[in-house]
C-alpha cells in the first residue's frame, strides 16, 4: 500500500474545495441533464443527490418529492420556447404554427419530457405566458372562448405527443437503426401484403410512409386550424 506524498514545501496547502450551495435551480438543472442523457426513467432524487455530489435527504428541502421535480424540469424547459413579439390576428393561423414547431422543437431537444407535460395542466409561469399568448391570439381571430380553451387543449396534446414519438426514433438512431431503411422496410412489407385482403394499402404503400416529422406534424395542426376557421363568425 503506497504511502501519501507529503506536500511540496513551497507549494501552497491544497484546501477542500467548497461544496456549491445546494439550491432548487440547481437540484432542476441536474434533473434536466439527466434527463437529456438517460431519459425521463433516470431521473430519480437518488441520482440527482448523485449528481450534485450530496445525499438524497438533502434535495427535501428544496422539493418535495420527484413530482415536484419533474413538474419544475418542465417549466424550465417550457421556458426555452420563444413566442412572437405580440399576437397577429391578421397571421393567427401562421402564427400557431410557429409557435407550436417552436414548442415541438424545444420539448424534442429533451428526451421524454413531454412524460410529464401530457399528464399536467400548465400552471407554471412559464407555461402560463405560453397558453395565455396563445388563448389571447385565437381570441383576437374571432375564436369563441370555449372553442379556444378546448383547441389549446388539443394543440397541447399533439405537440406533446408528436414530441414524445419523435424522441423514441432519436433513441432508435442513437441505437444504430437506419431510420429510411427502416421506414423502406415499411413500405416493402406493406406492398407484398395479400392484394385480395388489403388493395388500397399495397396500392398506396409508399404514400402511407411519404413525409418526414415536421411535414406529418404541420399537416394535423393545419387540419385542426381549418377547423377552428369554421366557429369564426363573418
Amino acid at each position: 500500500m503506497s504511502s501519501a506524498m507529503p506536500e511540496i514545501p513551497w507549494h501552497k496547502a491544497r484546501r477542500p474545495e467548497p461544496r456549491q450551495p445546494l439550491s432548487r435551480d440547481a437540484i432542476v438543472a441536474a434533473g434536466i441533464r439527466i434527463l437529456d442523457a438517460e431519459g425521463l426513467a433516470g431521473v430519480t432524487m437518488r441520482r440527482v443527490a448523485q449528481e450534485l455530489g450530496t445525499g438524497p435527504a438533502s434535495l427535501y428541502a428544496h422539493v418535495s418529492n420527484k413530482d415536484e421535480l419533474c413538474e419544475l424540469m418542465l417549466e424550465r424547459i417550457t421556458g426555452e420556447i420563444d413566442l412572437p413579439d405580440r399576437p397577429d390576428p391578421a397571421r393567427w393561423k401562421d402564427q400557431v404554427k410557429e409557435i407550436c414547431l417552436e414548442a415541438q422543437r424545444v420539448y424534442s431537444a429533451h428526451r421524454d419530457i413531454t412524460l410529464i407535460s401530457l399528464g399536467s395542466i400548465p400552471l407554471g409561469p412559464n407555461q402560463l405566458r405560453v397558453t395565455e399568448f396563445m388563448l389571447d391570439l385565437l381570441l383576437q381571430a374571432g375564436i369563441p372562448p370555449q372553442v379556444a380553451a378546448w383547441a389549446l387543449d388539443t394543440l397541447g396534446q399533439l405537440i406533446d405527443t408528436d414530441a414524445y414519438e419523435g424522441s423514441l426514433y432519436t433513441a432508435k438512431a442513437a441505437s444504430g437503426t437506419d431510420i429510411d431503411a427502416y421506414f423502406a422496410s415499411i413500405e416493402d412489407y406493406l406492398s407484398r401484403l395479400p392484394r385480395d385482403r388489403f388493395p388500397r394499402l399495397v396500392e398506396h404503400a409508399g404514400t402511407m410512409v411519404e413525409g418526414d416529422g415536421d411535414q406529418r406534424f404541420l399537416f394535423k395542426i393545419d387540419t385542426l386550424l381549418r377547423g377552428l376557421e369554421t366557429h369564426i363568425e363573418a
